[in-house]
């Protein structure tokens, strides 16, 4: 990658833009508006309540938990394909942020991994012209 501060400056921002589910949701039954709420807290309400609402904040811990490891793992990748690139292997570079890409898409636009990968084609881009 071009400028490889600046890639890390964007990988440690997408890390910690996208940890769990961080956009309104009106999940189950409840319509229960998960956004900043973990899959632990989920599961403290599970166990707060009863009956229909309980098991509505058992799916949401599920859920939740889903969406925190798939966060998890697109970070996981970002980090790889930055190795990836620094080592010179370009197109796995570009592999590994397409799957971070498609992790996040699962669950929203894609804001965080897509700008990521942006990046890295404008690197690219800029180090096949000038170099």
């Amino acid at each position: 990658m071009n400028d490889p501060q600046t890639i890390q400056d964007a990988l440690r921002q997408a890390k910690s833009t996208w940890i769990g589910c961080q956009w309104p949701t009106q999940f189950g039954s409840s319509r229960l508006n998960l956004e900043g709420l973990r899959s632990r807290q989920a599961g403290i309400a599970e166990k707060a309540t009863r009956g229909e609402e309980s098991r509505c904040w058992r799916g949401a811990a599920i859920w939740l938990a889903t969406v925190e490891h798939d966060a998890a793992l697109a970070a996981e990748l970002a980090e790889q394909a930055v190795r990836a690139a620094a080592a010179g292997e370009n197109g796995e570079a570009q592999r590994l942020l397409g799957e971070a890409v498609a992790l996040e898409q699962k669950y929203r636009d894609p804001i965080v991994y897509q700008s990521l990968l942006k990046r890295f084609e404008q690197s690219i881009t800029l180090q096949s012209c000038c170099s």
